[in-house]
């Protein structure tokens, strides 16, 4: 118990001496590697992420479901359209990825 604690001190004083020299931001505190800390920390980043990524997603979404409502034909081969769902394509898969890397940190916290 004794060297955890000792080990988060010397995690603790290391940040504040990497603040002290500015090499991390006053506000930005590291975490102890392999704490509960960490993980919450990585899956608030995973869910900004999500959510810039399903705002990009809805964005192309609405603009291929007004293309095709637009200019639709049999077989669209404009590269507009073509460009578009390639790009939305990625997107969903992106957030396929950080859906199962959310799901993971949530079962590990």
């Amino acid at each position: 118990m004794e060297d955890e604690e000792e080990a988060a001190k010397r995690a603790r004083l290391s940040a504040d001496y990497d603040i002290a020299r500015g090499d991390i931001e006053p506000h930005t505190g590291l975490a102890v590697p392999g704490s509960s800390c960490e993980h919450c920390i990585e899956k608030v980043r995973l869910e900004s992420e999500m959510v810039k990524s399903r705002v990009k997603f809805e964005g192309l979404f609405k603009l291929i479901k007004m293309l095709e409502q637009d200019c639709y034909h049999p077989v669209d081969d404009s590269e507009e359209y073509t460009t578009y769902c390639a790009e939305y394509t990625s997107i969903e898969t992106e957030l396929e990825k950080l859906r199962g890397k959310r799901n993971v940190i949530s079962y590990l916290c």
